[in-house]
């Protein structure tokens, strides 16, 4: 018999407010997950984690505490293409939250409209976790999604797998690469997948989100100052096509979650000016997700 799958820990609880206002008005935060209680909301079989329940209603102090304006829930992959908690969530707060979903490859134009009006502004495809669409499917819901305005979110290793370059250059929509394609700060800057994000990033039909920085560096020993570069690099090459996201509550963490009041959360994007941060907090995530 197969090990459960692992339980995540729990988010941790905001603790007070800050004096100063940490992002400007307006700000998005594009990469959130909701997870109801599993008797409502089952989990598929397969999963490679067990979520805590974790409503909309306790993001909430989140996005008072930050600053947040607007959201985006982005389906996880263990409930597969069972999108109802993330639509139940839209529903409560449509002019503040956009959705990016995981749909069958069979689903029909009336269903995409549906889903369109109720604030979807996007599919998924994960090739990190069990389940998903395959690249196959993105070549064919990609033209299906395209008159709609949506976007496909790919979470992906850069430099394992598949070339990103062929999937960003022949998508007829935009492509959006979960956080930072989770590059190891190990990587050279020069040359090689980092080069190549650069590269796909310049010519404007890639969006990268800046999120999860804890992923890719552990952040309670200064790790994540390895990452800033990184970031800097991607600010200089195109900030209109730049995101930002907290990846609240953090799913996957099974020893360690961040304090989304942590500054490390920011990437440094707490020092860059007034016209890049309202670029990439506020007027990026207007444009790709129609607010």
């Amino acid at each position: 018999m197969s090990a459960a799958p692992p339980l995540c820990l729990p988010p941790r609880p905001i603790a007070g407010t800050p004096a100063q206002p940490l992002l400007p008005p307006g700000a998005c935060d594009t990469h959130i997950h909701v997870f109801g209680p599993p008797e409502r909301y089952p989990l598929v079989p397969g999963r490679n984690y067990t979520p805590r329940p974790a409503a909309l209603d306790a993001y909430l102090p989140v996005m008072e505490a930050l600053g947040i304006a607007r959201a985006v829930l982005v389906q996880p992959s263990v409930y597969g293409t069972d999108n109802a908690a993330l639509l139940d969530a839209l529903g409560r707060m449509p002019d503040r939250l956009r959705g990016v979903v995981v749909v069958p490859p069979t689903i029909t134009d009336g269903e995409i409209a549906a889903l369109h009006a109720r604030g979807v502004r996007g599919i998924r495809v994960n090739r990190r976790n069990p389940g998903g669409l395959s690249l196959d499917d993105l070549a064919v819901l990609a033209r299906r999604i395209a008159r709609f305005g949506w976007h496909i979110q790919l979470q992906a290793v850069i430099g394992d797998g598949p070339a990103l370059a062929p999937v960003v250059r022949d998508a007829p929509v935009p492509v959006v690469l979960d956080h930072m394609g989770f590059l190891s700060p190990a990587l050279p800057r020069e040359e090689g997948p980092f080069a190549e994000l650069l590269a796909l990033l310049a010519e404007g039909n890639l969006w990268v989100k800046l999120s999860a920085p804890y992923r890719l560096a552990p952040l309670e020993d200064g790790a994540y100052g390895r990452l800033l570069p990184f970031v800097s690099a991607l600010v200089a090459c195109r900030a209109d096509r730049l995101l930002w996201a907290t990846d609240w509550p953090h799913p996957e963490r099974f020893d360690f979650v961040p304090d989304d009041l942590d500054p490390a959360q920011f990437l440094g994007l707490d020092h860059a000016d007034a016209a890049t941060r309202r670029r990439i907090f506020v007027d990026n995530p207007a444009v790709l997700y129609g607010f």
